[in-house]
């Protein structure tokens, strides 16, 4: 192991970037200047293990040393595995209970807007998601599990809404998880509550699970 070499975990809060030695407002740069000072050091290096989106939060691994790590060889066998809990909307399948995997896909991972594709001209948004009980690599997969479902009735029996607690599994590192898993779970007719494209069915909650989500 190179000398002084640590791999630390910082709390990373909404609204704040991973990466970044632009801003001191980065995960990066506030990592650095903690040890730095914490260690009474002029100069020490950071770098970012995993990538959460900006406006995520949760637990991110980084590297601190006093050499620079761009070519460390102790960190290329790490492991770093993704964990997410995420509400969607909708009662998802009994299977799910047992675990269900689905590929990332390999086209548009920033699924921001509709786009054509250069080939056919169709539609990139109607790609679809392969679901398997049979166990895919995760560094380009999902491993979805359903935890608990919260169903709450009105007047009407029709009018039932159930909201799901899954947990995603993940090693694709491209730091762009909290839109891949909105996009392949939309694709699958359980979009994540509060995602940007599903406020209709969000409309549709009652105030009561509304404030159990707040």
């Amino acid at each position: 192991q190179t000398p002084g070499l640590s791999v630390v975990i910082a709390n990373k809060p909404v609204g704040v970037r991973c990466v970044g030695s632009f801003a001191s407002s980065t995960l990066e740069m506030k990592t650095q200047k903690h040890y730095e000072c914490s260690r009474g050091v002029e100069k020490l290096f950071c770098r970012p293990l995993t990538k959460l989106d900006t406006g995520c939060a949760g637990l991110c691994a980084l590297a601190i040393s006093p050499e620079p790590l761009e070519q460390q060889a102790d960190l290329e066998s790490l492991s770093i595995c993704y964990n997410f809990t995420v509400l969607v909307h909708g009662q998802v399948p009994e299977t799910w209970k047992n675990g269900i995997y689905a590929k990332v896909p390999t086209k548009g991972v920033r699924q921001w807007k509709r786009q054509k594709t250069e080939d056919s001209g169709a539609d990139d948004h109607d790609s679809s998601i392969t679901l398997s009980t049979t166990a895919i690599d995760l560094d380009n997969a999902i491993f979805i599990n359903s935890l608990d479902v919260l169903s709450i009735s009105g007047a009407e029996q029709q009018d039932e809404q159930c909201i799901s607690t899954l947990t995603v599994s993940s090693c694709h590192d491209e730091g762009r998880m909290a839109n891949v898993i909105p996009y392949i779970l939309r694709k699958l007719e359980y979009p994540v509550v509060c995602d940007r494209f599903a406020k209709r069915e969000y409309s549709r909650l009652p105030r009561k699970m509304k404030n159990v989500l707040k």
